[in-house]
């Protein structure tokens, strides 16, 4: 008849006797255990450790690792939490996780985001409708863009370790510019949406987002119905609200929010950067394939990670 004594399991038996069961060895080896299996609970109060040291370790004392691990979505694991929490993102991340969007406060130095407002300018005056893409090498300054530790953070929430650099466009919207209808940035995923976010698009504000300044349109918590908006609704726009910020915030949303822009009715220019970051998964829009090794020599390797490469 089963019970629940050691005994009762051959193999629980075999390890009991393989095991000191006193002694300073034994004692030795247990503690060890102890804090292996705790260490994510009291790991920010530790000098950094290489994984593959930790890895070692564990095999060493016999702790089995688990190899297939999800994270369930907003459910941060003990690393990047502390990242969370150091880099000031905690309500960022409440926000797009209770809505379905939020924004980033002072991501950079102002004097950095009329830098790039300048340089966007710049690259939208040489075009005939304003607009540009592929702009990862058209300018060092996009670079740090993309590398920024906020974003970067934020990225890694939304679309797990390794995202690539979906598509990195510009826009600079005058007055009388018409709104975008409501839509999903997930175009080309079937609904249901995937319960874990697919991609995540950022918009750095070089101006003001004010409604009546076009700025950008969203529906909060629809990235729960985990599915494209119906014609009837993209009509109605029910619920539609305005993300409004100063200059150098960067508004974020994930890719099952419904959300467009309202119309410019005020004079001047809306100049923004737009960023969308997919899983690794997941084909980018952009393809940077005529970057040769020569530009990637003496850049960061997390560049090479963003483009596939």
């Amino acid at each position: 008849m089963p019970t629940n004594s050691v005994g009762s399991d051959p193999n629980t038996a075999a390890d009991t006797q393989a095991k000191p069961s006193s002694g300073m060895r034994g004692s030795r080896l247990n503690l060890a255990r102890g804090v292996m299996r705790n260490l994510p609970k009291f790991a920010y109060l530790l000098p950094p450790i290489r994984a593959k040291s930790v890895q070692q370790l564990r095999e060493r004392l016999g702790i089995p690792t688990r190899t297939h691990e999800t994270q369930q979505p907003f459910n941060l694991s003990t690393r990047l939490a502390i990242r969370v929490r150091k880099l000031g993102l905690e309500q960022a991340v409440q926000n797009v996780s209770k809505n379905g969007f939020g924004h980033i406060p002072d991501l950079a130095p102002m004097d950095f985001t009329d830098q790039l407002r300048e340089t966007v300018r710049r690259i939208a005056s040489a075009q005939p409708d304003g607009r540009a893409n592929m702009l990862l090498d058209k300018d060092p300054i996009f670079e740090e863009v993309v590398l920024n530790p906020k974003l970067q953070t934020i990225v890694e929430l939304m679309v797990g370790e390794g995202a690539l650099l979906s598509q990195f466009t510009l826009s600079v919207r005058g007055k009388g510019a018409r709104a975008l209808p409501l839509h999903a940035d997930q175009n080309w995923t079937p609904a249901p949406f995937p319960g874990h976010n697919q991609l995540v698009t950022f918009c750095w504000a070089c101006d003001e987002f004010t409604k009546a300044g076009g700025a950008t349109m969203v529906v909060p918590k629809t990235h729960l119905n985990r599915r494209h908006p119906a014609p009837r609704e993209v009509k109605q726009a029910q619920g539609a609200i305005a993300i409004e910020c100063p200059a150098g915030s960067v508004p974020f949303w994930d890719g099952s929010v419904w959300h467009g822009n309202w119309p410019r009715t005020i004079e001047g220019k809306r100049v923004v950067l737009h960023i969308t970051f997919t899983r690794a998964y997941l084909r980018q829009l952009e393809n940077y394939r005529y970057l040769d090794d020569a530009w990637f020599q003496d850049r960061p390797p997390e560049i090479r990670v963003m483009l596939g490469r």
